[in-house]
């Protein structure tokens, strides 16, 4: 689970910890400064920019704050360096790239069940997501993506993640996450601020996690691979690969399928 996406949804699982405390503190209702109560919606009404300045008002917010970034600075501690880090394991654009269709034409899945992850390492994935809200909280980058994945955190959400990554040896580096989009089978504005829950602290996890520059190596394992973290001098994350998936190549005609049909789990009905 560590291409761009799938790195930092590593620390999502930390929602099934996270949603009983933060939901009893009312952080979001406190910070989108609301008297609306778990039953009613308080995005009803809004437009696509107010929309996506709720997200960023609740992010930011003390309290949301307050619970996330102890986890953040755990998730992101560093380990010991590991010498020779940018020569290790595979080509990850190279494997891809090599099969019918090129890279443009297949995609890595994370064999996690919990948080159904798909990243394509080309950039230009656009799949057909007709019954799907789409909002867009962060605009893809001036210049465009190079890296677009799919993440989804709870059954019927997806977030879309765009970024432009460099290379150093044969990792795979990133330095922010430019592009944000919100896929949801119910559109936002009918959500109660309960079911809101989930997505916002998804996003806000998000974003304090792609704050910091990292930089990922692929290994094989099997017939698939498994990923390592790094910062960008070659310490590990030891937290962030505690529990390592693999992840196979799936051709980028499945990503429609595999969005409407995956369903989340990671947060506990």
């Amino acid at each position: 689970m560590r291409t761009m996406n799938g790195w930092m949804t590593s620390g999502l699982a930390a929602l099934t910890l996270l949603a009983a405390p933060l939901s009893a503190q009312e952080p979001v209702a406190e910070a989108a400064e609301t008297e609306a109560d778990a039953g009613e919606r308080p995005l009803a009404g809004m437009n696509a920019e107010q929309i996506a300045a709720f997200f960023t008002l609740v992010a930011t917010s003390r309290d949301i704050e307050a619970e996330l970034a102890p986890i953040a600075a755990e998730l992101l501690e560093p380990g010991e360096p590991v010498a020779g880090w940018l020569e290790m394991g595979v080509d990850i654009l190279a494997e891809p790239a090599a099969r019918e269709g090129g890279l443009a034409g297949n995609l890595l899945r994370d064999e996690d069940q919990e948080v159904p992850t798909v990243s394509d390492l080309f950039g230009t994935a656009a799949p057909d997501l007709s019954g799907f809200s789409r909002l867009v909280l962060r605009a893809d980058p001036p210049g465009g993506a190079n890296e677009r994945g799919f993440t989804s955190f709870a059954p019927g959400v997806w977030l879309e993640m765009a970024g432009q990554r460099t290379r150093r040896g044969k990792a795979l580096c990133y330095a922010g996450m430019s592009g944000l989009t919100l896929h949801s089978k119910v559109p936002v504005t009918e959500q109660t601020i309960d079911e809101l829950f989930p997505t916002i602290v998804a996003v806000s996890l998000i974003d304090r996690l792609a704050s910091r520059e990292f930089c990922i190596v692929y290994e094989r394992a099997g017939e698939g691979y498994r990923a390592r973290s790094f910062l960008p001098d070659g310490r590990t994350l030891p937290a962030l690969d505690a529990m390592p998936t693999v992840l196979r190549i799936m051709p980028a005609s499945e990503l429609e399928d595999f969005i409407r049909n995956s369903v989340a789990t990671v947060i506990a009905e």
